[in-house]
């Protein structure tokens, strides 16, 4: 046996060896990870969101900043920071009026919503005392509401409490991620140094090179995910909204930029929108509402198949059919977050496995752009 065979079956014990601890110790290993993750929760999203003002920075400082030679940095970072925030606050602005309005609509209409219920419920040959819980009377549906609340007021506060700790959990973990985000901007060329030195130091040439590459496709992959996603969002709102018009829906431009917000998660997360919508509808027409959630499903069929792959996919490198599957089993995986990185991250992985099957292939087509960014 020689020394390399002997290297090769000695790292494979070890790795066999590893794997059946991990096995046995699953569960303490679970809650290690998952104590970490708890701990580095808010510098992870402070990752996500640097990478997303980064396309904003960079776009700020390469256009309308690019003759600035004194804090240009400072004036992107501040600028794409007043863009993302302002637009979500001008989001809020235009919906709380718009739900309040819809609110009140809804209760002045009431008493005919039961009017148009109770005679369905005639037709349908209801029972007398089914008829006589559709006749709630205002006062009546009150004194229900307080007796619920008063056999319930342990379990309601308790929820609260558990509502309200969530709710100051994620804001902090936010702000937190918000301001490592803004650090990690300031000094991105500087941190990105220090990192390439550290690899330096503790990987040999050949898989240094090779992280290096990784890392760039990375960058490159997830900043044209942002970038096309949000263009594919701003089509989907805009269908939206000239569909609502042709359908004389009410509250087209205001449901129409909320789908559009939502739909910056991939495939599902207009979904969101719709359920604002058609609650906002329903609160002013019920059978306008059925309409707009028919419409909405026939775009969200037209968009999901042949705008989103086709948009998104074809950017980032990857086919229409990979693209649905990353997005499910990153929404299955990590909820909202596992649908924003899922498209990309399997994006980066189908990428890398392309180039380890077709390695000629790849070596051809790196050639050719260089060649022709050498004629340009």
């Amino acid at each position: 046996m020689t020394k390399k065979e002997f290297k090769d079956k000695l790292l494979l014990i070890t790795y066999a060896v590893v794997l059946f601890v991990c096995l046995l110790n699953y569960r303490w290993i679970g809650s290690f990870i998952g104590f970490l993750g708890n701990i580095f929760f808010p510098f992870i999203i402070g990752i996500i969101i640097a990478f997303i003002l980064n396309v904003i920075v960079n776009m700020l400082e390469n256009t309308l900043l690019k003759k600035v030679k004194s804090m240009k940095r400072t004036l992107s970072i501040i600028t794409s920071l007043v863009l993302v925030f302002g637009f979500v606050i001008v989001m809020l602005f235009i919906l709380i009026p718009q739900v309040k309005n819809a609110g009140m609509i809804f209760v002045e209409n009431i008493p005919e919503y039961q009017e148009t219920i109770y005679s369905i419920g005639e037709k349908v040959g209801l029972s007398e005392h089914q008829l006589d819980f559709i006749n709630l009377e205002n006062n009546k549906l009150k004194d229900e509401l307080t007796s619920l609340i008063a056999n319930n007021s342990e379990s309601i506060i308790n929820m609260s409490m558990v509502f309200a700790n969530s709710v100051l959990s994620a804001l902090t973990n936010f702000f937190v991620g918000l301001i490592f985000a803004i650090y990690v901007l300031i000094d991105k060329e500087n941190l990105m140094r220090q990192f390439k030195k550290l690899l330096r130091k503790i990987l040999n040439e050949k898989i240094y090179n090779k992280v290096l590459e990784i890392a760039e496709l990375s960058n490159n992959t997830f900043q044209n995910f942002v970038k096309v996603q949000a263009f594919e969002a701003f089509i989907l709102g805009f269908l939206c909204f000239i569909g609502m018009l042709i359908c004389r829906l009410p509250y087209a431009a205001t449901i129409s930029v909320l789908v559009g917000f939502t739909a910056l998660i991939p495939i599902f997360g207009a979904f969101i929108g719709c359920i604002v919508g058609a609650f906002l509808i329903f609160m002013v027409n019920p059978l306008q509402a059925l309409i707009f959630i028919i419409f909405f499903l026939v775009l969200q069929q037209i968009e999901g198949n042949l705008i989103y792959p086709h948009v998104v996919g074809g950017k980032i490198g990857l086919p229409s059919i990979w693209v649905l599957v990353a997005v499910m089993v990153g929404g299955s995986l990590g909820g909202i977050f596992g649908m924003l990185l899922g498209v990309p991250i399997l994006s980066i992985i189908y990428t890398l496995i392309k180039t380890y099957v077709n390695p000629k292939k790849s070596k051809k087509i790196e050639s050719s752009k260089a060649t022709s960014k050498v004629v340009s």
